[in-house]
């Protein structure tokens, strides 16, 4: 009888460490709410972000909020009342945004702000850290450009995104910054990253100002989206126009910008790779559940170098 009791003894003793290791390895959960599941950047994010999580043995939920700032909030209260272990939050604007904030923050879930946050603004939102580009800094790239290759001024057009987004925002203000009088802008128009208003748009431009080299006014075409290149040649070449008849800028790192680089259409853009916005994000979520005193708090900005045809090979395309 004494036997068979330190028999049951060691089995029990033998069942809890089992159980004790069972939930030692039990891996951890992240749920990523992303407001652009379906936009062309996000189709090589978020594959980005599923691999570094396979490695790093995480459970990562991806999850359309569709632009909808309510499902995000629904996202945000899933991964409170379930257990989740993180919260990977790319909102799909600013206004929307302190609700989810305030229901993070005091539910006490490690969580964090990816891409479309203005991280200028994250100590004012209580947002404890986010990972994402510098909108501005694509701006101050694309201005650099500009006065190098305009060294005593230019007239320029912009194309650019959504009226009163962040991006659209921000990119004039670095303008702003960065060029005196001398670079006029002799029209801006919102083309709501939509390439087929970028034509119409453009065309109009071409109709009212010409370009330079064919005795019109316009030196340089700015774009605010990689995506609206495609609106813009097709402007450009239903007008006769051919590369390097006029100057084009950008900012992205999508194949349209790829192909403009690479035919000549396009001079400069500054880049945003979503692979390695991905990765990183996801190592940053992992430190952030696992040991967060190694992560210092706030902004952790990716970096968006310029590309131009001669360096094309030294970036990731998507």
């Amino acid at each position: 009888m004494k036997k068979v009791a330190i028999v049951l003894m060691v089995i029990t003793l033998v069942a809890v460490a089992l159980g004790g290791t069972a939930l030692a390895e039990k891996p951890l959960r992240f749920l990523f709410s992303n407001a652009y599941l379906t936009a062309p950047y996000c189709a090589a994010y978020v594959p980005a972000v599923e691999v570094k999580a396979k490695e790093l043995g995480v459970e990562v939920t991806v999850l359309d909020a569709a632009g909808n700032q309510q499902t995000a909030l629904e996202h945000a209260q899933l991964a409170i009342s379930d257990g989740y272990d993180g919260f990977m939050y790319l909102s799909a604007d600013m206004d929307g945004a302190p609700p989810i904030i305030e229901a993070l923050n005091n539910a006490g879930i490690p969580w964090m702000g990816l891409n479309t946050l203005d991280g200028n603004k994250l100590e004012e939102m209580n947002v404890p850290y986010f990972f994402g580009p510098d909108s501005k800094s694509h701006g101050y790239a694309m201005a650099q450009y500009l006065t190098s290759a305009f060294p005593e001024g230019a007239n320029v057009v912009a194309i650019e995104g959504t009226a009163g987004h962040n991006q659209t925002i921000v990119i004039n203000e670095a303008f702003s910054e960065m060029l005196d009088s001398s670079y006029v802008f002799l029209d801006k128009q919102d083309c709501d990253f939509k390439p087929e208003l970028a034509m119409n748009k453009m065309t109009d431009m071409i109709t009212a100002y010409g370009v330079a080299s064919k005795g019109g006014q316009i030196d340089c075409i700015i774009s605010h989206d990689g995506g609206m290149l495609t609106g813009i040649i097709s402007a450009l070449e239903a007008a006769g126009l051919v590369p390097g008849d006029v100057k084009i800028v950008a900012c992205g790192s999508n194949l349209v910008v790829k192909d403009a680089l690479e035919r000549g259409w396009l001079s400069a853009t500054s880049t945003q790779d979503p692979t390695n916005e991905g990765t990183q994000s996801m190592q940053m979520m992992y430190d952030i559940a696992t040991n967060p005193d190694s992560v210092p708090k706030g902004w952790a900005k990716l970096e968006t170098p310029v590309a131009t045809p001669e360096t094309i090979d030294q970036f990731n395309w998507f």
